[in-house]
C-alpha cells in the first residue's frame, strides 16, 4: 500500500531496498531489478559483450529461457549432455564442447541443485571466461561455504508465481562487478545512466538524460517490487516450510524402486522451487505422458519439466540438432514428473497425490506387460 500510494510507479524506494536485501542475501556488491528472469539473462550476456559470432555453452536440459535469451543477443547456443549423477551440465563434455569462440558459460542449478558446480567454476577459471549462473530455481541455498548467486561472475534470479518469492513476474541480476553492474542498470532503462551515476541529485526531481547503451523497458514496478521485498525478508521461514513438503514426499517416495529423486551433496542446504521425481528406465516417454494424464483426469496438477532444450522446435530449425544428440538430456525430460509444490500443501494431499502416482504407475506397468504378452 505504500507503494501504490507514494505516486511513484518504477526505479523508487522500495526497488531501491529489494535490491538491497537481494544484494545482502546474495552477498553480492550489486543487485540490479528488471521485469523478468529471462531479461535478466539477456541482459547480463550484452553487459558481458556477447553477440553475433560468439558461442556460450548451455545445458542441453533445462528452462527454453536459457537458450531464448542466447539466440536473442545474437549468440550461438552450444548444448552440452548432462551428468546424469547431478542432471547438471558434465563438466567433461563442456570441455570437450569449448572452441575458440566460446566465450561464456550459461549454467543453472537444475531442480536447485548445485551438485558438480565446482567443477564448471574449475573450467570456467581453466578456458578464462565468465559464468552466468541462473539461480533462479535455488534462491536462498548454499553449497558448502558458497551461496546461489556467488558462483558466477554474474548472476540471474526470477521471481515468477512458483519460485520461492514472487513479485508476479520480475527478475535480479547480482555481481561484484562495478562495470558489469553498471551496464546492466542502463540496460533495463532503455540505455539510460541511472540516479547510482549521479548521488548528488534527488531522485524526485527527475534525472539527467544521458545514454550510453540501447537498451530495453525492463524496470521492476515499485509495485512488484514491494511484494518481493516483503517476501524475500521472510524467505528462511518459506525455505523451511517448502523443505518440510520436499521431506514429506521423499518419506512417502523414497522406497519405490521405479522412482529417483534429487541427491544434493551433503553439504547442500536445499532451497526447494518445485518437486521432480525421474522415472526409472523402465518407463518411456508415452508411459510417462500417460501418467501425467492420468492424474490431470483426476484433478491433481502434474507437468512434464523439463523438455529438453536442445530439442525445441524453434531451436533445432536454427541448430539442426535430431533426437539423439544428447542422449542422457534426452532421457530425464522423457521421465520428469513435477509434482504439486507449495507451502500450505496438506499432509492428506500429499498422501493423494503419491498413492495416485504409484497407482498409476503401476497401472502404467501391467498394461505395458499385458501388450507385451499379447505380443
Amino acid at each position: 500500500m505504500q507503494a501504490l500510494r507514494s505516486g511513484c510507479g518504477t526505479m523508487g524506494p522500495q526497488l531501491l531496498e529489494f535490491e538491497r536485501q537481494m544484494g545482502h542475501r546474495t552477498r553480492r556488491t550489486h543487485a540490479i531489478g528488471v521485469n523478468s528472469g529471462s531479461l535478466a539473462i539477456e541482459i547480463s550476456l550484452r553487459a558481458l559483450g556477447i553477440g553475433v559470432g560468439d558461442e556460450v555453452l548451455v545445458s542441453a536440459f533445462g528452462y527454453s529461457a536459457n537458450v531464448n535469451s542466447i539466440l536473442h543477443v545474437g549468440a550461438k547456443p552450444i548444448f552440452v549432455d548432462i551428468d546424469p549423477a547431478t542432471m547438471n551440465m558434465d563438466p567433461l563434455a563442456a570441455e570437450q564442447k569449448s572452441t575458440p569462440k566460446t566465450r561464456a558459460m550459461l549454467v543453472a542449478e537444475t531442480f536447485g541443485n548445485p551438485a558438480g558446480f565446482r567443477d564448471l567454476i574449475a573450467l570456467c577459471s581453466r578456458m578464462e571466461i565468465p559464468m552466468i549462473e541462473n539461480g533462479t530455481e535455488a534462491l536462498g541455498a548454499s553449497y558448502g561455504v558458497d551461496n546461489v548467486g556467488r558462483f558466477g561472475r554474474i548472476a540471474c534470479f526470477g521471481f515468477f508465481a512458483s519460485r520461492p518469492i514472487t513479485t508476479g513476474e520480475g527478475g535480479m541480476i547480482v555481481t561484484h562487478d562495478d562495470h558489469l553492474a553498471a551496464a546492466c542498470r542502463a540496460m533495463r532503462h532503455q540505455g539510460r545512466v541511472d540516479r547510482f551515476s549521479f548521488p548528488d541529485q534527488a531522485s524526485e526531481l527527475g534525472m539527467k538524460m544521458e545514454h550510453a547503451y540501447d537498451g530495453y523497458d525492463g524496470r521492476l514496478p515499485e509495485m512488484n517490487a514491494a511484494l518481493g521485498l516483503s517476501q524475500l525478508l521472510r524467505l528462511d521461514e518459506t525455505i523451511a516450510r517448502r523443505s518440510e513438503v520436499a521431506q514429506s514426499y521423499t518419506r512417502r517416495l523414497g522406497g519405490e524402486s521405479d522412482i529417483l529423486l534429487l541427491n544434493p551433496p551433503q553439504d547442500c542446504k536445499m532451497s526447494w522451487s518445485n518437486f521432480v521425481v525421474r522415472l526409472s528406465d523402465r518407463f518411456t516417454k508415452d508411459d510417462r505422458d500417460q501418467i501425467i494424464d492420468g492424474m490431470h483426469r483426476l484433478d491433481i496438477g502434474a507437468a512434464d519439466w523439463w523438455p529438453c532444450a536442445a530439442l525445441l522446435p524453434h531451436v533445432r530449425k536454427i541448430t539442426g540438432h535430431h533426437p539423439g544428440d544428447f542422449p542422457l538430456a534426452e532421457r530425464l525430460s522423457h521421465r520428469t514428473i513435477a509434482l504439486p509444490f507449495y507451502e500450505t500443501i496438506s499432509e492428506r494431499e500429499i498422501d493423494d497425490v503419491c498413492q495416485t502416482l504409484k497407482t498409476l504407475m503401476a497401472r502404467v506397468g501391467a498394461n505395458r506387460q499385458e501388450k507385451k504378452d499379447i505380443g
